[in-house]
């Protein structure tokens, strides 16, 4: 009798075919490589060995039957999707929740419950009724108003003090407005009120208290996987509210260990939040991924010490992967994408 002997089992690795969701065609994204946020993320991750794929949302043939044989689907990058306000809630509610009924184990980050609440500002309302720290804002639906009754909105709102308009759908301070006296408008105030009052606004315009604090900059706080990874400052130039680079802002990395504590506290509690609405949503529609919520970027500033939150981006994100401190969050990214290696 020969000697006994074993072959030892050899499992094949598993190939993850991984689809990035993009408004416009992807040989319309690259005319603005290298400055796509998030730009280089799909490289990496198909170096690593991912099969990868950019699709237009917007393109017929993306259906949930297809959409259901991806393993993982991503909104990092899904700029400019609020320029499409109707069309993008019904792509994710008419493919992406469907598709994920189809496909229990196909992962779309983030959940789809959060990407809906996320899209429209009226969130902010959501979390001050929680207890969070907003600037004092009002929604106005602006198909209801002539410019006198939305001029009477608006000195009533203010008390005289500056203030901010924007669009309650929109991103990148887009067609954002500050009135430094609101009862003796300017030239220039009565020609945006003229504006959107002729060219509409998408959803309801937000009337906001102007925040003083932001001359000393915003921060965003980025966390992956629950991990606040890393920090980034944005100030705006001298004289100058909107801290976005097209407008002149500054940019700073902050060791975590350096951003104030109500800051990170708040944001952690933020992120504790945001991850109860993908427990909520998993348990109802009877999806349980076991995931939960993938990467959010939570912006603030300090005021009177405490943690004043301006907005929270949990669909499209920059998550600043480019920056030195970048690199936890890009391989936190990296253990979504590629679940079953060992880290």
């Amino acid at each position: 009798m020969g000697n006994a002997f074993s072959i030892p089992f050899l499992q094949k690795r598993t190939v993850p075919k991984v689809l990035f969701l993009t408004t416009e065609p992807p040989e319309t994204i690259k005319a603005e490589w290298p400055f796509y946020q998030n730009w280089f993320l799909p490289q990496t991750i198909r170096e690593r060995g991912a099969v990868v794929e950019l699709r237009c949302w917007r393109n017929p043939d993306l259906d949930a039957a297809s959409v259901s044989t991806y393993n993982s689907i991503t909104f990092l990058w899904c700029n400019d999707y609020h320029q499409h306000p109707e069309e993008f809630p019904k792509f994710v509610r008419n493919v992406l929740v469907p598709a994920q009924r189809l496909n229990p184990s196909v992962h779309i980050f983030n959940d789809p419950t959060v990407v809906l609440w996320n899209t429209d500002k009226h969130y902010l309302l959501e979390l001050a009724e929680a207890g969070y720290r907003v600037p004092r804002s009002k929604f106005v639906d602006i198909g209801q108003h002539t410019h006198a009754s939305l001029k009477s909105v608006i000195d009533e709102f203010s008390d005289s003090k500056p203030l901010v308009l924007k669009p309650a759908i929109s991103g990148s301070a887009r067609n954002t407005h500050l009135i430094q006296i609101p009862r003796a408008l300017t030239p220039d105030n009565i020609a945006f009120l003229d504006r959107i009052l002729t060219e509409g606004s998408n959803g309801d315009l937000i009337l906001q208290q102007y925040e003083e604090g932001i001359s000393s900059g915003e921060y965003s706080l980025i966390f992956v996987n629950g991990k606040h990874t890393h920090t980034i400052l944005k100030v705006p130039q001298a004289g100058e509210y909107r801290c976005q680079g097209e407008y002149g802002g500054s940019t700073a990395e902050i060791a975590v260990v350096d951003v104030p504590r109500c800051a990170t506290e708040a944001a952690q509690d933020l992120w504790k939040f945001l991850e109860s609405k993908v427990e909520k949503s998993e348990k109802e529609n009877k999806i349980w991924t076991g995931r939960g919520l993938v990467y959010a970027r939570i912006d603030g500033i300090i005021k009177d010490d405490a943690f004043i939150l301006m907005e929270i981006e949990a669909i499209e994100p920059h998550l600043w992967l480019e920056a030195n401190s970048g690199g936890e969050a890009l391989e936190q990214l990296c253990r979504v994408f590629f679940p079953n290696r060992a880290s």
